[in-house]
């Protein structure tokens, strides 16, 4: 039974990407932001925290579905140096009736920190490498928009002098609007 629902798993994946299509026909440029709300935990703690971020990304579409989405990430928590990711994602946006566009996204990245109050500060002295998994769907407005829901799931090596290297998990789920052009 489970290797049947592998099958059956697979073969819907394969089968959506071969209508893969970009969301608006004939735009290759996709710029975007949305508002995040952050929860996470650190590896050794049963306790999760949580933190707003904002997302700034422009993504190019280089065949059919097929997405290059390079993005800046800026995080703030009062009190606390402000913190940055700069990620390569890439997207695969597929093609289904109607105006939404399901997508999945996943991405390696770098950074200063993660913007957690006094446990983890954003700081020259930090460095940071991220991994990015994820998707979401886009609801397409009219020729040149959309509204973009996503969930991504983050995986934050944190390094610092003098300190011992911590990985922070983090759920993120984004809600934002995107141009075509």
């Amino acid at each position: 039974m489970k290797k049947t629902i592998v099958f059956l798993a697979v073969f819907l994946v394969l089968g959506a990407s071969l209508v893969m299509s970009q969301p608006v026909s004939g735009k290759k440029f996709e710029l975007g932001t949305a508002f995040s709300f952050t929860s996470f935990k650190f590896s050794d703690s049963t306790d999760s925290d949580s933190v707003l971020s904002l997302p700034l990304r422009l993504g190019y579409f280089v065949w059919k579905g097929l997405e290059i989405e390079p993005e800046v990430m800026l995080m703030k928590f009062s009190g606390s140096e402000a913190a940055y990711h700069v990620s390569a994602n890439l997207a695969y946006n597929f093609k289904v009736p109607g105006q939404v566009v399901p997508f999945v996204l996943g991405g390696v990245g770098v950074g200063n920190g993660f913007s957690a109050g006094p446990l983890v500060e954003g700081d020259t002295d930090v460095n940071a490498f991220l991994i990015n998994a994820g998707g979401g769907i886009k609801y397409v407005i009219g020729k040149a928009g959309a509204i973009r829901v996503e969930y991504r799931f983050t995986s934050n090596r944190l390094s610092q002098t003098g300190f011992p290297s911590e990985t922070v998990s983090s759920h993120q789920i984004f809600i934002g609007v995107s141009l075509f052009f």
